[in-house]
């Protein structure tokens, strides 16, 4: 059984807690995060988007008590020697200490590797792994690994299938995302994006995405060739992604949907869902998918050389992302 740290008990470390808790493989043994214990226990047994946690929560001196289950809490600025004690693996879902020597800092302290839930400049990490992507190109010699990003993970998978039947020239990714705590509740100064200092849940927001940083990590071959953006919107959680392609081959809507379809019962088999409903971003919350594909919104239209096409699917930006998450830790 692997032993984790998560440190950064946010949104990404509570949901990969909660999916945690139900894996042999996987055992998370210490959880770092400056609040205090009760602060904690309370955030994770109550939650607006996944809902009370079906188990009875507690704290007992230094340790959260979920159920049959004691975990160790410790409330470090910077990880020592006494908060990876005992952990094989390191979850650094803070946002924080994300810098090369910091994240090779961690690895002197005797883990065998450590995983950012978040995307890395190049140079920062061994690797960044996309679940159903290119996890498959992962070495013993990977040490410190990005996750990349819920929204990498939902295009990149269409983009990677969509490649290699019909050669991706170029290509644009629009994100309409779920507001996060990067963004002001209220109007107010922000350090990096004057329009993320907009009130998140008044305003839809245009902003940058670190998904397209990830996608060219994970996909060298595609790396340039697809550019994007995000607007962020006044929902709590449940997004989708709008992927315009420029294809070097003629091909229809149909043929787009089959080759979608024929992935999602086969090699991207709980990556990518089809659907032929008409979802809004709530039927998409606890979804465990990267990627709902919604088919019935996909268009193409032909060139004078090679297909446009449009595509759209959704993501659980919380719970599809935490548990590819818990996927790549069990196996590493």
């Amino acid at each position: 059984m692997k032993t984790v740290l998560i440190n950064g008990f946010g949104r990404v470390g509570r949901a990969l807690f909660r999916i945690l808790l139900a894996r042999p493989d996987v055992n998370v043994v210490r959880i770092n995060d400056p609040l205090a214990a009760q602060q904690l226990a309370y955030l994770l047994k109550f939650d607006t988007v996944m809902g009370r946690l079906d188990a009875p929560v507690a704290v007992d001196g230094a340790h959260l008590v979920v159920g049959d289950t004691r975990v160790e809490l410790s409330h470090a600025d910077v990880l020592g020697p006494r908060e990876v004690a005992g952990c094989d693996l390191v979850v650094n879902s803070s946002g924080r200490n994300n810098t090369r020597e910091q994240l090779t800092g961690i690895l002197g302290l005797g883990v065998r590797r450590v995983v950012v839930s978040k995307p890395l400049p190049p140079g920062v990490c061994d690797r960044t792994v996309l679940r159903g992507v290119n996890d498959g190109d992962l070495r013993d010699s990977d040490r410190i690994l990005s996750a990349g990003s819920c929204t990498a993970h939902c295009f990149a998978a269409l983009a990677r299938l969509i490649h290699r039947r019909w050669p991706i020239e170029a290509g644009y990714m629009m994100t309409v995302h779920a507001y996060t705590s990067a963004q002001n509740l209220v109007d107010g100064g922000h350090a990096t994006d004057p329009r993320r200092g907009r009130a998140a849940a008044g305003n839809i927001v245009p902003t940058t995405t670190e998904a397209l940083l990830a996608f060219d990590q994970a996909v060298p071959e595609l790396a340039g060739r697809i550019v994007g953006m995000a607007q962020r919107v006044p929902v709590v959680n449940g997004s989708n992604i709008e992927l315009v392609l420029q294809l070097a081959g003629r091909t229809t809507a149909e043929a787009v949907n089959a080759e979608v379809a024929d992935a999602a019962g086969g090699s991207l088999r709980g990556v990518v869902e089809f659907s032929r409903d008409p979802l809004v971003s709530s039927d998409i919350v606890g979804n465990s998918h990267s990627c709902v594909f919604d088919s019935a919104l996909t268009h193409a239209m032909p060139l004078p050389q090679g297909t446009l096409v449009r595509m759209v699917a959704w993501y659980d930006n919380e719970w599809g992302y935490a548990r590819r998450l818990a996927e790549l830790l069990a196996q590493l």
